[in-house]
């Protein structure tokens, strides 16, 4: 008598979750399924998904907005996985670069690369720059930052492209000042990996997108590094020399606006960033003209259904747009 009343009362449950999911009516509800199945998403209960599809909305409302003059902006949006998570959610996961560490007293040079520098320049035709990656709800561009800069610099010294662990410094560097998947920067990542004489593979040391105890091996140690160059503070030529003598190079910007969370074309220029609040890192990968228009090539780690591929083309000798060279650095061999 209990069981059958047990599964009534289950059955009834069901039918009331199944008659507010019906009772709920989401504006664009094909584009919203579309949406959903394209990124994976799925939510607890009716009410939390009716939350997530105001947010997104609005996102959405805010994206067309931006393309309806995208000829004045000179770049386009387009709502990516991003598009259910408020402002601060976004802030909070994902904008936890922490400049400062212990920097290098290295400078880079320039000066002693002589005559023009190349007209543009792509690592990646120089199998010099892995597939992209996701650092998922894990703080942690700093990693992907700093591990760029080195998959570059060693596929360029052995001949051998070798992806390299994040979560090997997301878990080990903490002692060297940095903070697991709550942020950090670059240059306590090189102090990490100097201190450590390398770092591990991606294979021996697999990404979790979360802060775990340090397992380093020494028997899957990928490359090592000997230090860090610093490019001076700000100085766009020198960031250009470096990328385009030396390899990928690690940068922070501020990429706290909505117009950076939701690129997906063109050279993105924004009067909303700052030169000097830097609050994500990638990795500088090239750099060129497109329409006229200088741009670097930055890789970054949202996954590859964000911007251009997983990249986004900086907008280049722009008053250091959203401060692309005011911390930059790569790391010797």
């Amino acid at each position: 008598m209990k069981s059958a009343l047990g599964f009534t009362l289950a059955l009834l449950a069901v039918l009331a979750v199944k008659t507010a999911a019906a009772a709920v009516q989401f504006s664009y509800a094909e584009e919203w399924q579309m949406w959903k199945t394209q990124h994976g998403k799925s939510y607890g209960s009716v009410r939390e998904e009716l939350e997530r599809h105001l947010v997104w909305l609005a996102n959405r409302e805010y994206i067309n907005a931006h393309n309806q003059n995208s000829h004045i902006f000179g770049f386009t949006l387009a709502i990516n996985h991003l598009g259910d998570i408020t402002d601060a959610e976004y802030n909070e996961m994902y904008m936890t670069y922490r400049p400062g560490g212990t920097k290098s007293t290295t400078i880079h040079d320039a000066s002693q690369y002589s005559g023009n520098l190349p007209e543009s320049v792509d690592w990646r035709t120089n199998n010099a720059v892995t597939s992209i990656k996701d650092q998922g709800q894990c703080g942690a561009s700093y990693a992907f930052s700093a591990v760029g800069a080195l998959e570059g610099a060693n596929a360029l010294a052995t001949g051998t492209l070798t992806s390299l662990s994040e979560q090997n410094i997301i878990d080990c560097s903490i002692p060297y000042g940095n903070h697991g998947c709550k942020g950090g920067n670059m240059y306590d990542a090189f102090l990490y990996m100097v201190a450590n004489d390398g770092i591990d593979t991606t294979d021996s040391y697999p990404y979790k997108a979360k802060q775990m105890s340090c397992s380093y091996i020494e028997s899957g140690r990928g490359a090592t590094t000997s230090g860090s160059v610093a490019i001076e503070s700000g100085n766009e030529n020198d960031l250009q020399s470096a990328v385009a003598y030396i390899g990928p190079v690690a940068v922070a910007v501020d990429a706290q606006s909505n117009a950076f969370r939701y690129y997906s074309g063109g050279v993105y220029s924004s009067t909303q960033c700052s030169s000097s609040t830097l609050t994500h890192a990638m990795v500088v990968t090239g750099y060129g003209t497109y329409s006229g228009t200088p741009y670097y090539l930055v890789k970054n780690s949202f996954g590859k259904n964000w911007g251009m591929d997983g990249y986004i083309l900086m907008a280049r000798n722009k008053y250091n747009q959203c401060g692309i060279a005011s911390d930059a650095s790569y790391p010797t061999l």
